[in-house]
């Protein structure tokens, strides 16, 4: 009953059980009764103790329950069975969790770095563009992407990218070839390129602006010859002259200059140290003249209003100001539209230039836009549509029979230069017979075209009623001569010679080259050869005395140099021999000199030799 004692309270604070426990009675709940639990109350309990009411078959009687009371024995045990089973069940949980977690495979790479050579091509995994390289990709899904990278002058790449781990791809951009030389063989391919940046690096143009510099070229002669020494030394011409061109241009405040020049190099020279650390310097020292930014404004402003766009080498331009302050700060937006201005007001009179049908101002004038701002990709394109259209309106008004006669004709008058254009047309028009050749081949000659005429020379062949030929062959012994191989000039000579000349090339004019160049080596063969002599000059007078001193005979002259210095020219100098002296005159000063009369000798034969080789009456 409530409020009485019940045996099973005391046996439950024996066991000592603590706040929260369930107070269960021995009264059973039969079939059809419910068990309910019901928090307990009055201060005889413990604190969120728990009771059970227990009916049977419907009656309400309430049957053994004390408030507070606590679980018996038996329950007790059920309960940490209980308790074990659930922390059984979640270590199994936590277990399987782990193991999980260390098995699974990864679905994302922690990074994946793409470079190229050089840098700042634009890179495309799938259809999502990630800007200019390098790029540094992190937490990349795993899976096959199709790698798209694409920058001006250069082969696209698309191409599939298997990603599984984290990794760096460095990949080599490949130059565009000219279209003009990509049907040519490669040697002669190579040929052309190495011209062409060899004029390239006369003219300044090292790869600022990749297109047609010498940088470019060289390129494209290593993607036909990878192992190429002219490409390898060419490229690092490039570098040291670009080093020197940035390091000039600081000394004179142009730093605008050197920034963009050690850009170039690090994006084409990645493992160039000097040019990183170069660069980062640079960037410190623009970092520190941030306040010089508004004058510069204030200058390119004033510089625009009064017309002074962009002169060649002007440090008081409009395009300088602007440029100067971009260096110092890239994202300044008054800056941007003073160089917008100017490229726009440039390339505007470059096609009003090819409007009024001035062609050659406007190549020109839209070539400079491209110098300028390199990134002006639409100014080096009207450059090519505009050579593209010249080209193709030349060869629609020009019939190649026609070309063939005029060049022909203007070969004849010995107008070289004016000759030649005329005569390329008719060669690439199948009009190339071999009096063209030949015509083109000695126009190329006459005007220094020395690699261009050889080639064509050794294009004519033998041919009966025509002596194109043996012209060909003294036509090359010329051009070696020019190169300073004598011995092939010759070479050749003889041999048009034995085959009885040409009308430009008669036996006697060949043999009169052929004896020139032999007198020639003659002459260096029998040239004497310089004297020095350890001699004993006696002074004479009263007191006697001597030194010694070295006796030098060579083309400027005689030279005593010992305790004194006497010395003469090949005319002024004499010699006399006695038993046991040798007397030399110095321009009149006569000087007594003792050595063994073999050395004697030598010093009379040999200034003999020199006074006969180099007299006047022999020049």
């Amino acid at each position: 009953m409530l409020g009485e004692n019940n045996p099973s309270q005391g046996r439950a604070e024996d066991d000592g059980l603590v706040d929260g426990a369930l107070a269960v009675s021995h009264g059973s709940v039969g079939h059809g009764a419910a068990a309910t639990l019901a928090p307990s109350r009055g201060g005889e309990s413990e604190a969120g103790a728990l009771r059970v009411v227990s009916v049977d078959n419907g009656a309400s009687n309430i049957d053994n329950v004390s408030w507070g009371a606590t679980v018996p024995r038996a329950s007790t045990g059920r309960r940490w069975w209980l308790l074990a089973a659930v922390s059984a069940l979640m270590l199994t949980a936590l277990t399987a969790a782990a193991v999980y977690l260390v098995t699974k495979k990864p679905s994302t790479v922690d990074q994946l770095v793409i470079l190229t050579v050089p840098s700042g091509a634009d890179i495309r995994l799938d259809s999502k563009e990630y800007g200019h390289s390098p790029v540094k990709l992190e937490r990349l899904a795993i899976g096959t992407y199709t790698l798209t990278i694409s920058k001006e002058g250069f082969e696209p790449i698309v191409q599939p990218l298997p990603v599984t781990e984290s990794a760096s791809l460095e990949i080599k951009l490949k130059p565009v070839l000219p279209s003009e030389t990509v049907n040519l063989p490669a040697e002669e391919q190579i040929k052309q390129f190495q011209q062409q940046a060899e004029a390239a690096f006369a003219r300044g143009y090292y790869g600022t602006v990749y297109e047609g510099s010498a940088l470019n070229y060289a390129d494209m002669i290593k993607r036909l010859d990878p192992n190429n020494a002219f490409a390898a030394e060419m490229r690092e011409r490039v570098r040291n002259a670009a080093h020197q061109s940035a390091q000039a241009a600081i000394p004179r405040g142009d730093l605008a200059q050197a920034q963009e020049i050690y850009n170039f190099l690090v994006e084409n020279y990645p493992d160039d140290e000097d040019a990183h650390t170069a660069a980062a310097r640079l960037e410190n020292q623009l970092s520190a003249r941030r306040g010089e930014v508004r004058e510069l404004l204030r200058k390119a402003d004033e510089a625009l209003q009064a017309g002074r766009l962009a002169e060649p080498g002007s440090r008081t331009s409009a395009y300088y100001y602007s440029k100067q302050a971009l260096a110092i700060d890239r994202q300044n937006e008054k800056a941007r539209q003073v160089r917008n201005q100017v490229k726009e007001t440039l390339a505007a009179a470059g096609n009003q230039a090819y409007a009024r049908g001035d062609v050659e101002a406007a190549i020109k004038q839209l070539e400079q836009v491209g110098q300028l701002f390199p990134e002006d990709k639409q100014a080096r394109a009207r450059v090519r549509e505009i050579q593209a259209n010249r080209a193709t309106e030349a060869t629609k008004a020009t019939d190649p029979n026609i070309s063939r006669q005029r060049g022909l004709e203007a070969y004849r008058h010995g107008n070289f230069e004016e000759a030649i254009p005329d005569l390329e047309h008719a060669v690439v028009n199948n009009q190339g017979t071999q009096a063209v050749v030949f015509a083109l081949a000695r126009s190329y000659q006459r005007t220094g075209r020395l690699n261009q005429a050889e080639q064509l020379f050794r294009q004519v062949q033998p041919a009966a009623g025509d002596d194109s030929y043996h012209s060909s062959v003294a036509a090359l012994g010329d051009i070696a001569l020019q190169r300073g191989d004598s011995a092939t000039a010759v070479e050749r000579w003889k041999e048009a010679r034995l085959a009885g000349g040409s009308t430009l090339y008669p036996v006697a004019m060949l043999e009169d080259k052929i004896e020139q160049v032999e007198k020639k080596q003659r002459a260096k063969a029998a040239e004497p050869s310089p004297l020095t002599l350890q001699v004993k000059h006696l002074h004479g007078g009263l007191l006697g005395g001597s030194c010694s001193g070295t006796l030098t005979i060579n083309a400027t002259g005689v030279r005593y140099d010992g305790q004194h210095v006497y010395a003469s020219n090949l005319v002024g100098a004499g010699l006399s021999l006695t038993k046991d002296e040798m007397v030399i005159t110095f321009q009149g000063n006569p000087q007594k000199f003792r050595v063994a009369h073999a050395d004697a000798e030598r010093v009379r034969e040999t200034l003999a030799r020199y006074q006969q080789t180099y007299s006047p009456a022999n020049k």
